[in-house]
């Protein structure tokens, strides 16, 4: 399954890019691989909101338990990262499927919004 990960630097980890520039692809890829992920991209915003993307692949057997462990025990741990999300992505064409089952759903009026 594809996962998308963003998040802010704090100041530390910006300072720690600055005094030793690197490419923190490596990284990702080192936390992942041994677990049967895969990094797909990283990619640096740097836009004051967002500091950077990344892109993984995880095995279906490690869904539950290895974005929640790098994310929230070993990256956020290490000082570096200010906020990060970890959100499960779908691409357009296997969306598909879901629009149809909100259409059904919709159609038979399992979700009513709250009234006015």
């Amino acid at each position: 399954m594809l996962w998308v990960s963003y998040g802010k630097f704090t100041n530390e980890g910006v300072k720690g890019l600055i005094d030793k520039p690197q490419n923190r692809a490596d990284a990702v890829r080192k936390l992942m691989e041994p677990h049967g992920g895969k990094l797909i991209s990283y990619y640096f915003l740097l836009n004051g909101d967002i500091d950077f993307i990344i892109v993984t692949d995880t095995p279906d057997e490690k869904i539950k338990e290895l974005p929640l462990i790098i994310n929230s025990m070993l990256v956020r741990g290490s000082g570096s990262i200010e906020s990060m999300t970890t959100v499960p992505i779908v691409s357009a064409e296997d969306a598909v499927p879901y629009m149809q089952k909100a259409q059904q759903m919709a159609s038979a009026m399992v979700y009513q919004a709250p009234s006015r």
